[in-house]
């Protein structure tokens, strides 16, 4: 049972608390029926999640055997066979999709998005330079939509872009990782052979750049909490030293490890966090 639990990548749904958006920053943490949707939203998109990575698995299996750590998957490595791998995809699809049904149309529209984005991704756009990684954060964007319609809301086009270009500046910085640490394995994943390390970090440079001032807005809006501003440099600082991990000491090839290997992410994250609920929730006015 393990092997096919490590198929369906759990500790990748940490992406999925994007879903959560709606709630904790709408303001609706006391609501037990936004609780309620904001919970069917990450248990809908973490099951679509492993649907794809479970049909991308499949696709990538005569790639993954010539690849020196992806050969020890469970597909790969022959401890879940394909047809097992394909009825468990479909069942994960049929799962997402009845459960999908309770998030109100909006919210169903983003899953569904979300469904045929990833299958385009894993059949071809994985293989298009610098449309993979805007595919990435497109799927970032369906999820926090998805999270704040399930709940009733509307999102600002800040916190959109914001969400956007912070997904680019991760998807850019797992490419550079990729490139850097292992430029062999570009035999494996074929885009990696059109990047080049000075394009790369040029275009982290940009995507930095472009979150922070997004993020900067979205809490200077008007409706906003003038003091949530106090959180814009808590957010440079985390983006600044995950391009450094990135950049100088070559990290950032798995994205989703370096939160828990990285105390200063970490820490940045859980101060934002609390600091900004702290702000909104506790009503603190230092700003006009």
């Amino acid at each position: 049972m393990i092997p096919h639990w490590q198929l369906l990548r759990p500790h990748q749904w940490i992406k999925n608390t994007a879903c959560l958006a709606g709630v904790v920053f709408g303001g609706r943490l006391g609501e037990p029926a936004a609780l309620q949707q904001a919970a069917l939203t990450f248990a809908v998109f973490s099951l679509a999640a492993s649907a794809v990575y479970v049909f991308n698995d499949i696709q990538d299996l005569p790639r993954d055997r010539l690849h020196p750590r992806k050969c020890r998957r469970p597909l790969p490595s022959g401890t879940v066979t394909v047809p097992q791998a394909w009825r468990m995809a479909l069942g994960l699809v049929v799962a997402a999709a009845a459960f999908a049904l309770g998030l109100g149309p909006g919210g169903a529209l983003c899953a569904g998005a979300y469904l045929l984005l990833n299958l385009a991704y894993s059949l071809r756009l994985k293989h298009v330079v610098l449309v993979d990684v805007h595919c990435i954060a497109l799927g970032f964007v369906l999820r926090l939509l998805a999270g704040i319609y399930a709940v009733g809301d509307r999102p600002t086009g800040w916190i959109v872009l914001c969400t956007f270009f912070l997904a680019l500046f991760l998807g850019l910085a797992k490419r550079r990782g990729e490139l850097a640490q292992h430029p062999e394995t570009a035999s494996q994943r074929p885009v990696l052979a059109r990047y080049n390390l000075p394009f790369l970090d040029s275009a982290l440079d940009n995507t930095a750049v472009m979150a922070v001032v997004s993020y900067a807005l979205f809490s200077a809006n008007p409706a906003k909490n003038p003091s949530l501003v106090m959180t814009v440099p808590i957010v440079y600082y985390a983006i600044a030293h995950y391009k450094f991990l990135v950049t100088v000491e070559a990290g950032g090839e798995d994205p989703d490890r370096i939160w828990w290997q990285d105390p200063r992410i970490r820490y940045s994250v859980l101060l934002w966090l609390v600091t900004y609920m702290a702000i909104d929730y506790g009503n603190l006015n230092l700003f006009r």
